[in-house]
């Protein structure tokens, strides 16, 4: 921190609870435990979190160019990829230094593209246009159809949170293309790049039709645009089935710990999380923020939602109460509820039991 920058009141205290609270989250999605062990050392203040996670990820980018100079172009790909999560995470609900934050972010983006260069299946990027910006997506498909031929794949839409961005859900590339399905991770509206374009909208829906259109106009080889699944967690866990209800092109669909109604964020206890909706939103005004969040709810949708939903979360997931995901399931026409007695929020603290699960049930429903 220079010498002209105030402190903040969120000191080295509060930067190892938010440690602790998301080290779940971050060594699922990519994050080396001891990494975070060093963070906690390194971290004295809140206005470090951003620097110190990205000089974290430097050490990784050297080792993905290092890799590279070898000609060992599969672990360039690794590194490059982890290199891009701790930017992310250095950046995701940080908020301290607007410029500071962006770059973080774009990097985080940047070492991705490099690393989707070498990784198995390579990752391409899209970009469907929607009114006067695009959409980015990452394309990935497999060698492999889930009959295990060299048939299409079917396409999972991988839909991220609130304060996640389409590099994060990499992580969940591996469940499908091991079995078959190709996957298409997306910055909708009020995430990733998409923000710079578009605040938090209710109309969300609306920019992955515009995706469905584009990625069906391409008609990339490998890839059977007609059969199509949507995922998304936590937030995302509510876009997917509101996609799914407002777009018939949609043949299933999978919400991890979403909630039925976002509903007000200004009487919410968390001050992290209530900066995140205003930034989302776009605006320093709470009364805004609830105009817009109060508007995104599934009470007049969920009818229109036929297509088979399943709708997973954890008994400790103290984000968004059990019964409101319980509640999507229960109204949906074909829904179908798994709730893990030992799960926390997205079900970050037991990952190896719901995503090859929720996989399984995406390959039966498209293939």
């Amino acid at each position: 921190m220079s010498e002209s920058e105030e402190p903040t009141e969120r000191g080295a205290d509060f930067a190892t609870e938010s440690l602790e609270k998301w080290t779940p989250r971050f060594v699922a999605n990519g994050i080396d435990y001891n990494d975070l062990a060093r963070l906690q050392e390194r971290i004295d203040d809140w206005s470090d979190w951003c620097s110190e996670f990205a000089a974290i990820g430097d050490e990784h980018e050297a080792l993905g160019t290092a890799a590279l100079d070898r000609g060992d172009e599969l672990a360039a790909g690794q590194h490059f990829r982890q290199a891009s999560m701790y930017y992310h995470f250095g950046s995701h609900v940080w908020h301290v230094d607007d410029e500071e934050r962006d770059e973080a972010h774009m990097e985080a983006v940047d070492l991705f593209e490099r690393a989707g260069e070498y990784l198995d299946p390579p990752v391409h990027r899209i970009e469907a246009p929607f009114e006067d910006f695009t959409v980015p997506g990452n394309l990935r498909v497999p060698d492999a159809s889930p009959g295990g031929d060299d048939g299409d794949s079917p396409l999972v839409v991988l839909l991220p949170g609130l304060d996640s961005i389409k590099e994060e859900l990499s992580a969940y590339d591996a469940d499908f293309h091991d079995r078959g399905i190709a996957t298409l991770a997306v910055d909708g509206a009020a995430q990733g790049e998409t923000w710079y374009e578009q605040g938090m909208s209710p109309r969300y829906p609306e920019l992955i039709s515009a995706v469905v259109d584009h990625i069906q106009s391409l008609d990339p080889d490998g890839v059977d645009t007609d059969r199509l699944g949507v995922y998304g967690v936590s937030l995302g866990g509510f876009y997917a089935p509101y996609v799914a209800a407002n777009e018939q092109r949609f043949d299933a669909c999978v919400g991890i710990s979403g909630p039925f109604t976002v509903g007000s964020v200004s009487g919410r206890s968390s001050d992290l999380l209530r900066e995140q909706f205003q930034w989302a939103c776009k605006t320093d005004s709470l009364v805004d923020v609830d105009e817009t969040t109060d508007a995104m709810s599934l009470r007049d949708d969920i009818e229109d939602l036929t297509a088979p939903s399943l709708m997973v979360t954890g008994a400790d997931d103290h984000i968004i109460p059990p019964a409101q995901t319980e509640r999507i399931a229960t109204r949906a026409e074909n829904g179908e509820y798994v709730l893990y007695d030992n799960g926390n929020h997205v079900c970050n603290n037991i990952p190896y039991k719901y995503r090859p699960m929720a996989a399984d049930w995406l390959r039966e429903q498209l293939a």
